[in-house]
Protein backbone atom coordinates (compact mmCIF):
# COMPACT_ATOMS: atom_id res chain seq x y z
CA UNK A 1 0.00 0.00 0.00
CA UNK A 2 1.57 3.83 -1.12
CA UNK A 3 -1.27 5.86 -0.43
CA UNK A 4 -5.06 5.84 0.81
CA UNK A 5 -7.66 8.47 0.84
CA UNK A 6 -10.81 8.55 2.16
CA UNK A 7 -13.20 11.73 1.78
CA UNK A 8 -13.86 13.77 -0.73
CA UNK A 9 -11.46 15.63 -2.18
CA UNK A 10 -13.20 17.31 -5.60
CA UNK A 11 -16.37 18.36 -6.87
CA UNK A 12 -18.17 15.67 -8.77
CA UNK A 13 -21.90 14.46 -9.21
CA UNK A 14 -23.18 15.47 -5.78
CA UNK A 15 -21.19 18.57 -5.17
CA UNK A 16 -21.28 20.82 -8.37
CA UNK A 17 -18.93 24.47 -8.70
CA UNK A 18 -22.47 26.03 -8.99
CA UNK A 19 -23.01 24.97 -5.23
CA UNK A 20 -20.49 27.58 -4.04
CA UNK A 21 -21.61 27.34 -0.41
CA UNK A 22 -20.63 24.18 -0.32
CA UNK A 23 -17.84 23.91 -2.36
CA UNK A 24 -16.04 26.56 0.12
CA UNK A 25 -16.94 24.46 3.42
CA UNK A 26 -14.21 22.39 4.25
CA UNK A 27 -17.20 19.48 5.67
CA UNK A 28 -18.35 19.04 2.21
CA UNK A 29 -15.38 19.17 -0.01
CA UNK A 30 -11.63 18.78 0.60
CA UNK A 31 -12.50 16.71 3.47
CA UNK A 32 -10.34 13.72 3.81
CA UNK A 33 -8.39 11.80 6.55
CA UNK A 34 -5.46 9.44 5.56
CA UNK A 35 -6.26 6.09 6.18
CA UNK A 36 -2.93 3.98 4.93
CA UNK A 37 -2.22 2.77 8.28
CA UNK A 38 -6.11 0.66 8.50
CA UNK A 39 -5.97 -0.58 5.03
CA UNK A 40 -2.20 -1.40 5.09
CA UNK A 41 -3.24 -3.57 8.62
CA UNK A 42 -5.72 -5.02 6.49
CA UNK A 43 -4.68 -5.32 2.99
CA UNK A 44 -0.86 -5.63 2.80
CA UNK A 45 0.75 -9.21 2.56
CA UNK A 46 -2.82 -10.66 1.16
CA UNK A 47 -3.24 -12.07 -2.16
CA UNK A 48 -6.80 -10.34 -2.38
CA UNK A 49 -7.97 -7.33 -0.24
CA UNK A 50 -12.03 -7.29 -0.12
CA UNK A 51 -13.31 -3.89 1.72
CA UNK A 52 -16.54 -2.62 2.10
CA UNK A 53 -17.71 1.02 1.20
CA UNK A 54 -19.28 1.77 3.73
CA UNK A 55 -17.48 0.50 6.70
CA UNK A 56 -17.33 1.87 9.80
CA UNK A 57 -13.62 2.06 10.44
CA UNK A 58 -13.60 4.47 7.61
CA UNK A 59 -16.97 6.28 8.40
CA UNK A 60 -15.08 7.16 12.02
CA UNK A 61 -11.88 8.56 10.00
CA UNK A 62 -13.41 11.25 8.17
CA UNK A 63 -14.38 14.52 9.69
CA UNK A 64 -16.91 15.29 6.10
CA UNK A 65 -20.54 15.70 6.72
CA UNK A 66 -21.82 12.02 7.50
CA UNK A 67 -24.54 11.89 5.16
CA UNK A 68 -21.63 13.26 1.90
CA UNK A 69 -20.94 10.41 -0.86
CA UNK A 70 -17.32 9.53 0.12
CA UNK A 71 -14.79 7.83 -1.95
CA UNK A 72 -11.76 5.96 -1.40
CA UNK A 73 -8.68 6.50 -3.48
CA UNK A 74 -6.18 3.78 -3.12
CA UNK A 75 -2.70 3.60 -4.79
CA UNK A 76 -0.79 0.43 -4.27
CA UNK A 77 1.81 -1.61 -5.98
CA UNK A 78 1.55 -5.81 -6.43
CA UNK A 79 4.66 -7.75 -5.58
CA UNK A 80 5.53 -10.90 -6.45
CA UNK A 81 6.31 -13.00 -3.19
CA UNK A 82 8.56 -15.77 -2.88
CA UNK A 83 8.42 -18.68 -0.64
CA UNK A 84 11.13 -19.81 1.38
CA UNK A 85 12.51 -22.69 0.55
CA UNK A 86 13.06 -25.68 3.66
CA UNK A 87 16.63 -26.86 3.90
CA UNK A 88 16.22 -30.84 5.50
CA UNK A 89 19.27 -31.56 7.81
Amino acid sequence: MQEAIYGRRQIGRCIEAENSDLAKDPRYLGCYDDVLGLLDARCSGKKECELRITDPDLDQATSCVKSLRMFLEVRYTCVEGTYPIRQNR
